[in-house]
């Protein structure tokens, strides 16, 4: 549920019908997390922003007589408006069942412990009672999640309440030549450069990339995206310590930022191909893609979930098997021995893609959703 933030004074005045809002409560905390690992507080730190954030969105609800309440990436921490739906009774809430953390199975112990005690039976008359005293809808962008949800969450306490709403392309995005962006971003321009675009996260397989990578000489990749995210996942001398491992430290260029959108554009235009590298538990659609196909970037995905059945369907770049170095260096392979002409029916099978996921489309069935909640 990470929102932009906003003047919490008075509610905005060019688009009166919505305020955007986001919490700061759990920032220091989550410094202190990224700081000292090993407290082991980032589970808390992202629980009281949700938390607080949620609070926040009750209390703006209140004062401005909003008709529903819309928390995107409400997983796993979907607990908080039933919390806050016991106390707070008639609201309306329509929760995005997007994030990773619900659908992926950390190793560590205490992610396990905290993940087992968000889902464990106890919270069940919360919930039920909550679901009595409000009205929700929940959405997610693929059937893969609405089924986790529907079957395995609290023995199927949403079943029947999950609806699917798959992503949105948007189909105006400036795609910049490969010339200008690699001048632009000092990238040579007579080398083939691979892209792995994104925070780093728990779902992430870049190790993998690494691996394959180190098997293919005279290819450059990049990295683009916060390495250490607010949930500590890989630190920037844990991704540098697994360059220097695998011997691709003169082959590696690692932009450790969060990147704008004005500059996504030279990033997937310098790129031969984007490589989409996958954990084999993850089940959400990966926004990758999305991203990928607004700038028409040939993929190379892991075979995971809904990724890689889009890829496959829609042939708009290859499949590997996913935390497979040697499958990920045979794709690879691939690839660079296609033709110019092959590449290029990658590139424009987007558009048929981006036609069947517009945002339009995406927009619009939000709406309905809104409406049907509001008809309740």
């Amino acid at each position: 549920m990470h929102l932009p933030r906003h003047s919490r004074s008075k509610r905005p005045q060019t688009i009166p019908h919505r305020t955007v809002v986001s919490s700061w409560i759990g920032s220091p905390l989550g410094v202190l997390a990224n700081l000292l690992p090993s407290l082991k507080i980032s589970p808390l730190a992202w629980f009281l922003e949700q938390f607080s954030t949620a609070f926040l969105a009750v209390r703006l609800r209140k004062t401005f007589k909003y008709d529903v309440i819309y928390l995107c990436d409400g997983d796993p921490y979907i607990f908080t408006p039933f919390l806050l739906g016991l106390v707070f009774r008639h609201y309306r809430w329509a929760v995005v069942l997007a994030g990773i953390k619900a659908l992926v199975s950390p190793t560590s112990f205490p992610h396990k412990l905290f993940r087992k005690l968000i889902n464990a039976p106890m919270w069940k008359p919360i919930y039920r009672s909550s679901l009595a005293k409000n009205q929700f809808t929940f959405i997610c962008p693929n059937e893969y999640i609405k089924d986790y949800f529907e079957t395995n969450f609290l023995d199927g306490i949403l079943s029947g309440r999950v609806s699917v709403i798959p992503l949105g392309v948007e189909q105006t995005a400036s795609i910049t030549p490969q010339k200008e962006a690699r001048r632009f971003l000092g990238l040579p321009e007579d080398k083939v450069i691979f892209l792995h675009f994104g925070s780093l996260h728990l779902g992430k397989d870049i190790e993998t990339v690494l691996a394959a990578i180190s098997g293919i000489p005279d290819v450059l990749l990049i990295h683009a995206g916060a390495v250490a995210v607010r949930m500590p996942l890989t630190t920037p001398q844990e991704l540098l310590d697994l360059v220097q491992h695998y011997g691709v430290e003169n082959r590696v260029i690692i932009k450790d930022y969060y990147i704008p959108e004005e500059e996504k554009q030279y990033y997937f235009g310098a790129a031969d191909a984007t490589i989409l590298s996958y954990k084999r538990d993850t089940w959400q659609t990966t926004s990758m893609l999305w991203e990928a196909a607004k700038f028409r970037s040939p993929t190379i995905a892991s075979d995971v979930g809904e990724l890689g059945e889009l890829v496959k369907r829609y042939k708009v770049g290859l499949v590997f098997e996913a935390e497979n170095a040697t499958s990920l260096k045979d794709a690879l392979a691939h690839f660079l021995s296609s033709s110019q002409s092959e590449k290029e029916t990658m590139r424009s099978n987007y558009e048929k893609f981006g036609d069947e996921f517009s945002v339009d489309e995406w927009a619009q069935k939000h709406v309905k959703s809104f409406r049907e909640l509001c008809q309740r």
